[in-house]
């Protein structure tokens, strides 16, 4: 029985993807590098500024790559919609007396000001950032931590995400996993290479979800 289920946020809960998109894009431009939107997904998606700045080259611009970055997310993620039927699925999970966390690669002051946005306080039990953990997703600690708080078993826990990393942090934890994959994020990521982590089962909306709690 499941009594424990965890959340991605970014690209799972809230439609930002083609948010990050542009903050990169604008970044990557005033250091003058001028990406498809495809070589953008795969420079920056999922790693951190500096690590981006050492790949491209430039680790001695890595303070003002992330002040320009940062500035565009404060700015660009006020246009930050839920998916339809987010609130749907989170009113009836907590009917079901569900306990309910998120845990994110996003910084814990961003995750912050994003649900104080959205209203979701009072949906989560529990918010997990990258700055939160030791050793973030894709490793399981973030997943064991929220089972331990809540006394639950990992083994009754669903770990819903967008990314081959949520997948692979679910299953190394020993939990269930769903990929969200609407048909718009095909430019973020190519569905056999998010199969190859085997998840329990693949969704496009949260209409899907809602069938299967």
């Amino acid at each position: 029985m499941t009594n424990l289920i965890i959340f991605d946020f970014d690209g799972t809960l809230v439609n930002t993807l083609p948010l990050y998109l542009k903050a990169y894009n604008n970044a990557l431009k005033e250091q003058n590098f001028i990406f498809t939107d495809k070589q953008i997904v795969n420079t920056c998606f999922g790693k951190t500024e500096k690590t981006i700045c050492n790949n491209l080259g430039i680790p001695n611009k890595t303070k003002q790559f992330t002040k320009t970055y940062f500035a565009d997310v404060d700015d660009f993620f006020n246009q930050a919609k839920l998916f339809d039927d987010v609130l749907n699925f989170l009113n009836l999970a907590k009917e079901k007396q569900i306990k309910l966390g998120i845990i994110s690669f996003a910084y814990r002051w961003y995750l912050d000001k994003m649900i104080k946005k959205l209203n979701l306080n009072q949906y989560f039990d529990l918010i997990i950032g990258f700055d939160d953990v030791k050793n973030p997703k894709p490793k399981p600690e973030a997943v064991i931590l929220t089972c331990k708080k809540f006394n639950k078993k990992p083994q009754n826990t669903i770990v819903i995400g967008d990314s081959k990393s949520d997948i692979l942090m679910g299953k190394s934890a020993g939990s269930k996993t769903i990929l969200f994959h609407p048909e718009e994020y095909s430019l973020f990521y190519n569905l056999k290479d998010l199969k190859q982590a085997k998840p329990n089962y693949i969704v496009q909306s949260f209409k899907q979800l809602v069938k299967l709690l």
